[in-house]
This record gives structure tokens, sequence and C-alpha cells, in this order.
């Protein structure tokens, strides 16, 4: 299987300055940028090429232990107690807070799910040569949900809480700390090494007539 080239076609105008430039004869193998101002243009295709699709599938697997087991576990004055993310939305929702309970869920729940699960189906459609009618959606789609991912707020969020009831009471991390984590990390990964380049032009190259 052929992998579409990260090197635009004729003519690339650079994201920062507009200068149009010709990058057909380019190397591959090296990142390109904008000679003017120094921006990327392209980044540089390498064994990096597979790290968005392996996290993304990765971070699809511990997604629902992520959300589901308990986070931290509290003991204050022989009070035990546990939560976890999805458990913390639906208390929310219960104490009639339901507009933070929605922006919770979109922003830690829904949007890094579907954030992992286009990146797949994304890569999916490159690794395995096909061009779904669908796919610009997918694309489009993927970069909005991107930019509404925000479970590195809610993990900072953990890291206040546990930091502030260490003193009052004892606590523990539990299971969906680990989970939790290695769900960010995912995230990060997925966003960190997609080039949304690359995926427009291969849709170019194959997209049907």
């Amino acid at each position: 299987m052929t992998a579409a080239s990260q090197i635009p076609k004729d003519l690339t105008a650079c994201p920062d300055c507009d200068l149009l430039l010709h990058t057909d004869s380019s190397d591959h193998r090296q990142q390109g940028h904008c000679p003017r101002c120094a921006a990327q243009l392209w980044a540089a295709s390498g064994a990096t090429a597979d790290i968005d699709l392996a996290s993304a599938v990765s971070g699809l697997l511990i997604f629902i232990p992520a959300v589901s087991l308990p986070i931290l576990k509290l003991d204050m004055v022989g009070q035990l107690g546990s939560n976890s993310l999805i458990g913390g939305v639906w208390r929310l929702w219960r104490e009639d807070e339901p507009l933070l309970a929605i922006l919770i869920f979109l922003c830690s729940l829904l949007a890094p799910l579907m954030h992992l699960l286009l990146t797949a189906m994304i890569g999916l459609a490159q690794r395995l040569n096909v061009h779904p009618r669908h796919y610009p959606m997918w694309l489009k789609a993927k970069v909005w949900m991107q930019s509404w991912s925000m479970l590195e707020v809610y993990a900072m969020g953990i890291i206040v809480a546990y930091v502030k009831m260490m003193d009052p009471g004892e606590v523990s991390v539990a299971s969906g700390t680990y989970c939790l984590v290695g769900l960010l990390l995912c995230v990060i990964l997925c966003s960190q090494y997609f080039h949304e380049e690359q995926a427009w032009q291969y849709w170019e190259q194959g997209k049907p007539q």
C-alpha cells in the first residue's frame, strides 16, 4: 500500500504569511518550513506515521474504564466515598446544576470520545486505502471535536482536589486515575501526531470522481 505523500502539490500557501511556494520537488523525509516566517508547512514522514491511529485505538479501549471506575477514594471522619468521572456528571445533574453537568459531559466525555473515534476512522481509511463518501465530514468533525476536548482541565481539577483534601481526610488514588491518565495521554498523542494537511491531501488524491 502506497501512503499519501505529505508534500502538497503545485503551489502551497504558508498558513502564517500566505507566501506561495513551489513544494512539489521537496524532500518528504524532512519537515517543510516557510523561508520567510519559518512556519511549518508539513511534517516529516517517518516512524511516527501510525502513532495517531495507535493512540486513538488505545484510547477507545480504555475509555469506558477511565470514565466509569473510581478516581479518588475518600475517608473523612469515618465517612468513605469514591466517585468516577461519569458519576460526577450525574451528581451535578441531580444537584440542580444541569448546565455545568452538560458542559462537563460535552468537554470531558463526548468530545474526547468523538475525537478518538474519528481519528481512528480517518486513520483506518488511510491505511486501508479507501475513500468513504463521508470522509471530509469526518475530518471536519474531528478538528471541531478536538477543539472542544478538554479532558486535561478535568485532570487538573482532580490534582487540585487531591491536594486540598489531604489535610481534612485520607485520600487515595483509585484504579480509575491510572486509566484516566492513559486516556489523557492517548488524546494528547492523537492531537500531536495527526496531520490535517496530509489527511486532506489523501482525500484529494483519491476521492471519487
